[in-house]
Parts: structure tokens; C-alpha cells; sequence
């Protein structure tokens, strides 16, 4: 049985002991802030985010909104994704009621993509991000609710039955 400081590496093609590896310094997103303290919101996938959802996401990303708040009209954003107004509009509504995209003030049309989420950038300007914004988990809404409640009645209402089995020939060939 191996005591502590009775361990070390060894190389194997040569038999020489190496020196142990050096103790890891924390990281300034080791805090309370980092990406994986936030496991528990949401999966994007269970949200039944509609296609001019996942386009206005992706668009604001590639455009600067997963490290900045950027200014986004519904005007720009139904341009660049190919929709119309009233369905960028909508998109937009329903990523911030979800907490998807953050306002910065309730009254301006700049956004950012929630950084617990999204995040493009250093770990300080995260921290400071995280720290600024004080971002809300992302939850499910009604619309995401229901759409679970509907998959999981489908997969209750499927009833095991026999398999159906499909008889194999073959033509034309000797079998061992």
C-alpha cells in the first residue's frame, strides 16, 4: 500500500523519474461565476425554440452579443434572418422572457446573449459580466411546457406491441 510521497511518475521507456507536476493556480473563474456553476438551467433543446429563434440567437452571437450588449432592431434582425418584422419581434420577445437575451435597460433595444449561457471572451470580462447583469437561469415557459407535456403523452400512448418481422431470402447464392 503506497503512503502519501511514496508516488511518483516514471518514465517507462527510459525508467527515469520525472519531477511531479506543479500545483495548479486558481483561475478567476473558479468563483461562484463560472460556466459550469449554472448546470441546472434549462437545455436549450427543451425550450421548443422556434427556427426564427435559433436564427436571431445565432445572429446576435455573430454579432458581437456573446461578449457586449449590442443594439438590435427587430427591423435589422427580420433582415438578416430573412422573416418578417412581426415574427423578429416575437423571436425577440420570447429569447428575453425566456432569459436568453438580456435587456440592458427595459426601455433600450440593446441586448446581450445571456452570459451564464453564451459567453465569448475572457474569464475576467465574464466574471464582470456575470457580476454586472446578476443574469437569471433560463426556464422553461408555457409554450416550452406544453411541448413536453405533448412528447411526453406521445411516448406514453405508444404501447408496446409485437415487433413486426421481416422474413430475409436470398437469391441466387450458397450458404456455408
Amino acid at each position: 500500500m503506497a503512503r502519501k510521497g511514496n508516488i511518483a511518475l516514471v518514465n517507462l521507456d527510459t525508467g527515469a523519474v520525472l519531477p511531479a507536476p506543479k500545483v495548479r493556480t486558481p483561475h478567476s473563474m473558479d468563483g461562484s461565476y463560472t460556466l459550469n456553476a449554472y448546470t441546472d438551467d434549462a437545455p436549450l433543446y427543451s425550450l421548443a425554440l422556434s427556427g426564427a429563434e435559433w436564427a436571431t440567437i445565432d445572429w446576435v452571437r455573430s454579432n458581437g452579443g456573446a461578449g457586449a450588449a449590442v443594439k438590435v432592431t427587430a427591423a435589422a434582425a427580420a433582415g438578416a434572418i430573412h422573416v418578417t418584422e412581426t415574427t423578429a419581434k416575437t423571436a425577440l420577445a420570447r429569447l428575453v422572457k425566456l432569459n436568453i437575451l438580456l435587456k440592458t435597460s427595459p426601455r433600450s433595444s440593446t441586448y446581450q446573449l445571456n452570459p451564464r449561457r453564451f459567453w465569448e471572451g475572457s474569464g475576467e470580462a465574464q466574471v464582470q459580466a456575470c457580476r454586472r447583469l446578476d443574469p437569471p437561469a433560463i426556464v422553461p415557459d408555457k409554450k416550452a411546457l406544453d411541448a413536453a407535456k405533448k412528447a411526453a403523452e406521445k411516448a406514453a400512448a405508444k404501447t408496446p406491441g409485437p415487433r413486426r418481422v421481416t422474413s430475409r431470402t436470398t437469391t441466387g447464392g450458397t450458404s456455408r
